[in-house]
């Protein structure tokens, strides 16, 4: 190591330690942010920027699926958990847009942090993960007027989508909007999922 660079790091070492705790926690990170973030790849950075309605069904095709979320002063907060890569993101969203992608720990998507399958209560035989019994029916709804809203050129809050009806290959959201012309009445449309709650088509 160069001796400049030692100094360098000396001093940074030195103030950490004059800083309050919470400070010094926090200076560390900054200093290890780049690594860590590298190391913890979520296969959704390209996300950033994109409209929130269309984005959340891009999300589903990746893998991942919505655990919960809350809201801040300016953003809100949606959790996703990719059981293949054992990972859980914290997306923020902000004017309609995703404002960052952020890995966090399982715990935060209700998962167990040393183990490769949900909590459970369940202490008899091990079975296959049952995928549908996560599906958030509001969240089903909520896509499906999204997508329906894209897909008819309507504005969300026009649209109307029904709580969702679980069949043998899915689900499927019953939902309707006005048309603007009134004499033409209204307009019904179905959306369908797949049974892991990933959104494929609005007709």
């Amino acid at each position: 190591m160069k001796t400049g660079t030692f100094q360098e790091a000396t001093k940074k070492v030195f103030h950490m330690r004059i800083l309050p705790r919470s400070a010094a926690v926090a200076a560390l990170a900054a200093l290890l942010a780049p690594s860590l973030t590298h190391a913890q790849s979520t296969g959704l950075e390209d996300m950033v920027g994109a409209r929130a309605a269309q984005a959340d069904a891009e999300i589903q095709r990746r893998g991942y699926r919505n655990v919960g979320g809350e809201k801040g002063d300016d953003r809100s907060y949606a959790y996703w958990w990719s059981e293949a890569r054992h990972q859980c993101v914290s997306i923020a969203t902000k004017d309609g847009r995703f404002d960052s992608v952020m890995p966090t720990t399982p715990p935060d998507c209700r998962q167990d942090a040393r183990s490769d399958h949900p909590r459970s209560s369940d202490r008899g035989p091990i079975h296959p993960p049952v995928h549908h019994g996560y599906v958030a029916a509001d969240e089903l709804s909520r896509i499906c007027r999204n997508e329906a809203a894209a897909a008819f050129d309507r504005r969300p809050s026009e649209v109307t989508a029904n709580a969702p009806i679980q069949q043998r290959s899915g689900y499927l959201v019953q939902g309707w909007y006005d048309r603007r012309d009134a004499s033409k009445g209204t307009k019904f449309f179905n959306c369908r999922f797949d049974i892991d709650g990933r959104f494929l088509t609005v007709n």
